[in-house]
């Protein structure tokens, strides 16, 4: 009888655990700091070496040619002809929308793969703050990726000028196009890649529904381009890269150039410009309607 009551007794040790005592910083700085490690993540930073090279390569080669235009500039002289700020993300659209497709799963994909979103929700932060501090992140990591390259140019353009008040003259009309061609992309190509991705813990199957989206609306557009009908031009409006290409266009008061999907289309300016909230809206209804119906 004693040999059994001794199995089963045991010893309580006080090993110091004790209710925390600090200062509680609240949503605001966990929403604060869920979008910088975020963003961070965006570009790879903080997940390793191979976690790098994709968003990087895809950043150097969006401000390649005008960093390669300005040197060029810079050694000719005040002669050379830079590219248009208006007729630059159509040479870099693809890899915008490339980026968006392979980083945007990162942002979120993950965490469900993980399982971890109950830890982010046991607290301070809500479904809502998790969804639009991801929105945030993804949304300046495009902004950065279109405003770097014009801001690029811009430069050139001061310093391969004579005179800097002239240069500044000249220049003065394009600083708000530009800021506003970095917001275009942000809530158009970010909030879309994002919110798509968010349907889905595996980051490949995430990754190819953006693609998949992109490649599928610029095909429809295709098709309903080469049909007689005024219905048909509108078809560009599927697309979400001919969005922000035509609102970019539309925000300099420039027309497209001859031979393109938008040169053949009859659309007016502010179409483009009128798609670019109703798409934001849209996919960051459905991001938050995806949260909200989570299972943490």
């Amino acid at each position: 009888m004693s040999l059994a009551t001794d199995a089963v007794a045991g010893t309580i040790y006080d090993i110091g655990y004790r209710n925390y005592q600090g200062t509680r910083l609240g949503r605001g700085y966990a929403f604060r700091t869920l979008y910088t490690q975020s963003l961070r993540t965006a570009f790879g930073l903080g997940r390793g070496l191979k976690s790098l090279w994709i968003p990087w390569f895809l950043f150097a080669a969006i401000n390649f040619p005008a960093a390669l235009q300005v040197g060029v500039g810079a050694m000719l002289g005040e002669g050379v002809k830079l590219i248009e700020y208006h007729n630059y993300f159509g040479w870099v659209g693809v890899s915008v929308a490339l980026f968006c497709a392979a980083q945007a799963p990162e942002l979120v994909s993950r965490d469900q793969q993980n399982r971890v979103l109950p830890l982010y929700f046991a607290r301070a932060l809500r479904t809502s703050d998790y969804a639009l501090a991801k929105l945030a992140a993804m949304s300046t990591a495009v902004f950065i990726l279109v405003f770097t390259p014009l801001l690029i140019i811009l430069i050139g353009r001061f310093g391969m000028a004579t005179s800097f008040r002239t240069a500044l003259r000249a220049e003065a009309g394009n600083f708000l196009p530009i800021l506003g061609a970095g917001i275009v992309a942000a809530a158009v190509l970010g909030t879309l890649s994002l919110a798509l991705s968010s349907l889905t813990a595996r980051r490949g199957i995430a990754s190819a529904m953006v693609l998949g989206l992109y490649l599928v609306t610029f095909a429809m557009a295709g098709i309903l381009s080469e049909m007689d009908s005024r219905a048909s031009d509108h078809g560009l409006l599927l697309n979400p890269v001919f969005v922000v290409t035509g609102a970019i266009l539309a925000l300099f008061g420039k027309e497209p150039g001859r031979g393109g999907p938008l040169a053949q289309a009859h659309i007016a300016p502010g179409v483009f410009l009128a798609a670019v909230p109703i798409i934001a809206v849209l996919f960051t209804a459905l991001l938050l309607y995806r949260y909200k119906r989570i299972r943490t």
